[in-house]
């Protein structure tokens, strides 16, 4: 499996079960935001963490992706989606979700627009979890501080924060060090992507994977 980061709140996960490859994509940002989108990306997948399509800039993404923005349970080309929403959380008629993908024996969480602590409902509906992909740049998203509270409770091999300052970026945003700081001692890796193996997460320490943008 690999996972690439474009910025905010887009991540791209490539995985192949066999001889079957797959491609989810989330969260297509408009290139007003101060970073450009990728119009290369044709994913087999495309994500929503928010039930408002028209946040999204779902005419950047090329291909006929299957679009997930609704709670619910997922396959396509064996890649395993749960979009889990709390309704007790939230009021508003169109709400955030958080997901769960499997693919190649890995589970990963997807926070991508999640700004608070999560319910007890949503860890439960989250399960064991391998890999965290989580917002810490504060605003609209986690700031570092919940962000560490959320991963204390998630216990996750991996994390891979996203949604943070970089270059251009309009919004004002916390930077990365500032999480790693409020994070304390961990193992830091940067990297352009993340290549991993099931294998690869037997290491009982935590594992922060910076991703740079793609």
């Amino acid at each position: 499996m690999q996972i690439f980061w474009h910025g905010f709140s887009s991540i791209r996960i490539e995985a192949k079960t066999g001889e079957v490859a797959s491609t989810l994509l989330t969260d297509p940002f408009f290139n007003d935001s101060g970073l450009r989108f990728p119009r290369t990306a044709e994913p087999d997948i495309l994500a929503l963490s928010h039930q408002d399509r028209s946040l999204f800039n779902l005419e950047g993404v090329g291909g006929t992706p299957f679009i997930i923005s609704d709670p619910g349970e997922y396959e396509v080309k064996d890649l395993f989606v749960r979009g889990i929403q709390d309704p007790t959380a939230e009021t508003e008629k169109f709400r955030p979700l958080i997901y769960r993908f499997d693919a190649e024996n890995i589970s990963i969480a997807f926070l991508g627009a999640c700004k608070r602590a999560l319910t007890a409902h949503e860890q439960e509906q989250l399960g064991n979890i391998d890999i965290l992909i989580i917002p810490v740049g504060g605003g609209n998203v986690l700031d570092s501080k919940i962000a560490a509270g959320v991963i204390s409770t998630v216990d996750p091999r991996i994390v891979i924060p996203i949604y943070f300052d970089l270059p251009g970026v309009k919004e004002k945003l916390q930077g990365i060090d500032a999480f790693c700081k409020q994070l304390g001692v961990c193992q830091r890796q940067d990297a352009l992507k993340l290549k991993i193996a099931k294998k690869d997460l037997m290491n009982e320490d935590l594992l922060v994977a910076v991703l740079e943008k793609a």
